[in-house]
């Protein structure tokens, strides 16, 4: 029951990785396409920086060093603090300590 569980958690965790992969590129593919034409205000233009970051991040998700460092790390740590902070939460009840409550 429990390899059940686990392969359920090891599938939507890539489904969810995947999604968020393919959501980054294709909005940053979108951003260079929409704005690949414009007028340059110089050297500080906001445009031209966001470009700049997309075309990184469209290189970086390529090489996988990116990824790992931006999604799988703040994954893996959100879920190691939610495994140690859920069972704080749990009251003990008598029916939770399966206590026989007689008349």
């Amino acid at each position: 029951m429990k390899k059940v569980r686990g392969m359920k958690r090891i599938r939507l965790t890539a489904l969810i990785m995947t999604a968020m992969m393919l959501f980054s590129m294709l909005f940053s593919s979108f951003f260079i396409g929409a704005h690949g034409v414009h007028s340059c205000t110089g050297e500080d233009c906001p445009i031209c920086a966001c470009i700049q970051q997309c075309e990184n991040t469209i290189r970086g998700l390529g090489s996988g060093i990116s990824f790992v460092s931006a999604v799988i790390l703040p994954a893996f740590l959100l879920s190691l603090f939610i495994s140690f902070v859920v069972p704080s939460f749990k009251q003990d009840t008598p029916v939770s300590t399966k206590v026989r409550l007689n008349n």
